[in-house]
């Protein structure tokens, strides 16, 4: 409901006013006759609108306000804090009637003799109009402060320019440039600039940088109180494109703590060439096509490659021999070194000195991939693990990683290393020129018998104990024959064979290997997560040997 104090010249029109205004139910009238009265009932309660006539009868015992009329009354309410709407209103002549509002004026013709509905109602849309400009006010300032206190809480530094000079400034602006309250406030925009001509070249690149929303961009250096410089990001867009008058709003991005971590990114890769170069660890980078990238100072003095000579080169043709000129040497060589990089097994490959001489390197490899999640290159640092002592061919000696596989096992050292290097045989030479793969149990033999099966007659059973046992060079021949057949040969921790060509029944569902091994590689995984055995299987296409234990594969060999 709207509340209407009435300040009236006691006519007749005023209690025809006061009955219609209140006829809709939308308006209360409290009616005085005069300006004491009026004060008085100000003092109690407040209203939405205050309607007075214009000249008002003198009231006697109103000495401190002699001769107050409407206008008077309106100015005395005005100086004393109280900005209630404010509508006058007076005769003009016998014929007229004059209605107004701090806003709006209007002169509405009273004819003598007729009812005055006109009048009364056009006193009654200023009302209304007068109550719904006072909310619209009271609505847009609440808004302007809201805003305002937005804008000052913003971490991003805000300010309007209009003329050159600075009108108006957020505080995180005003603290991030060092100035107290107001402090940048008159200032020219060009004084926070180091000097003219970095103010002029960001001048030129927020004009020359516009995007399609008119925001203008500049990434430049600001000058703070003490003289001090800052990085900052500078946008700029018109507050009214139409009318330049009105000036811009800049927006400035500090680049301070952006700028000082990207110094540190580019010491701590200084830092950490330096560290990598001189690393006594072979230590590379490829790009997913496999050239070299980066070579370390240690990698080229074993390799006998300079940086000059190996950087840009394919690791096909220098590291790793050329095969049948496919690439599937390269290509293996990447995505294995890729599922390494995600936290499988260290990887062991053959490789080639300079002078061609073969070597084995075991990698640790780390895949680093970029915001789509595709592998950007490849960091591999890796260690020579040949066997020196064998002048005939280069060995891979297995001292450095064997104890990881086989502690805590029933396994002997020389067993594994036997067994190990038939493997490698295998995996190499192949049987009468063509790939064959197959699979050793070796350790916990009793458990593994329980969870598997022949699928032929046991080859290995009723011979001496000496001639099944795996050290025995003089049947080195007949494993490798009989690795042709299907199934797994399994091998007690002395040694001793005890079958081949056994298949094993276990339950691998719950085997987590990588993606792309077949059931041999799963079947291996399972028999080693059931017992304490250990695993190795070479496979037929490749010839990768993968060293299983728990379930999970520890190491393989290219």
């Amino acid at each position: 409901m709207i509340t209407v104090l009435l300040v009236h010249d006691a006519t007749d029109i005023i209690d025809l006013t006061r009955s219609f205004l209140e006829k809709g139910g939308e308006v209360r009238v409290d009616a005085v006759s005069s300006i004491k009265q009026a004060l008085e009932m100000l003092k109690n309660r407040n209203y939405d609108v205050i309607v007075s006539y214009y000249q008002l009868p003198e009231v006697n015992g109103i000495e401190f306000l002699p001769e107050m009329n409407g206008i008077e009354l309106l100015r005395y309410l005005k100086s004393h804090g109280n900005t209630t709407p404010f509508i006058l209103y007076s005769r003009s002549g016998r014929e007229r009637l004059v209605i107004e509002d701090l806003n709006n004026a209007s002169e509405v013709k009273f004819p003598k003799g007729i009812e005055p509905k006109s009048p009364v109602t056009e006193l009654r849309d200023q009302i209304f109009q007068a109550v719904m400009r006072r909310k619209m006010e009271r609505d847009v300032t609440l808004r302007t402060e809201m805003l305002s206190s937005i804008l000052s809480l913003a971490p991003l530094w805000i300010c309007q320019i209009r003329g050159g000079a600075i009108e108006w400034a957020n505080a995180s602006m005003t603290a991030g440039m060092g100035y107290p309250e107001g402090g940048l406030v008159g200032k020219n925009a060009a004084d926070l600039f180091p000097d003219r001509e970095t103010f002029d070249r960001a001048s030129r690149e927020l004009t020359l940088s516009g995007d399609e929303k008119g925001w203008g961009y500049a990434e430049t250096m600001l000058k703070k109180m003490d003289a001090r410089p800052v990085p900052t990001r500078l946008m700029v867009h018109a507050l009214d494109p139409r009318d330049p008058a009105r000036g811009q709003v800049m927006v400035c991005d500090d680049l301070s703590e952006k700028k000082r971590l990207e110094a540190t990114v580019r010491e701590s890769d200084i830092r950490l060439r330096e560290l990598l170069a001189h690393a006594s660890s072979l230590i590379m980078k490829l790009d997913p096509a496999g050239t070299i990238t980066f070579f370390n100072t240690f990698a080229q003095a074993f390799f006998g490659y300079s940086e000059v000579e190996i950087v840009g080169k394919n690791i096909a043709g220098t590291l790793i021999a050329s095969g049948d000129g496919t690439g599937r040497e390269v290509s293996g060589f990447v995505s294995d070194a890729a599922l390494n990089g995600e936290g499988h097994a260290i990887r062991i490959n053959e490789m080639q000195l300079r002078d061609g001489r073969p070597v084995y390197v075991s990698w640790i490899n780390k895949a680093i991939r970029d915001p789509e999640g595709h592998i950007a290159e490849l960091v591999c640092i890796g260690h020579d693990i040949t066997d020196h002592g064998h002048t005939d061919r280069a060995r891979i000696s297995t001292a450095p990683w064997k104890d990881r596989i086989i502690a805590g096992t029933d396994v002997d050292d020389q067993v594994f290393d036997a067994v190990f290097n038939l493997c490698l045989e295998i995996a190499k030479e192949g049987r009468e020129g063509s790939r064959i793969g197959t699979a050793f149990i070796i350790g916990d033999t009793e458990k593994v018998l329980e969870k598997s099966r022949q699928l032929i007659l046991n080859p290995f059973a009723g011979h001496r104990i000496e001639d099944r046992m795996v050290t025995n060079h003089d049947i080195k021949e007949n494993i490798k024959e009989l690795a042709q057949l299907d199934g797994a040969f399994v091998i007690r921790g002395d040694g001793l064979i005890e079958a081949a060509a056994r298949y094993i029944t276990i339950d691998t569902s719950s085997v987590g290997i990588q993606k792309g091994l077949g059931t041999r590689h799963s079947s291996v995984a399972g028999i080693t997560q059931a017992t304490a055995a250990v695993g190795i299987v070479v496979s037929q296409s490749g010839g990768k040997i993968s060293i299983f234990r728990g379930g999970k594969i520890l190491q393989e060999i290219a």
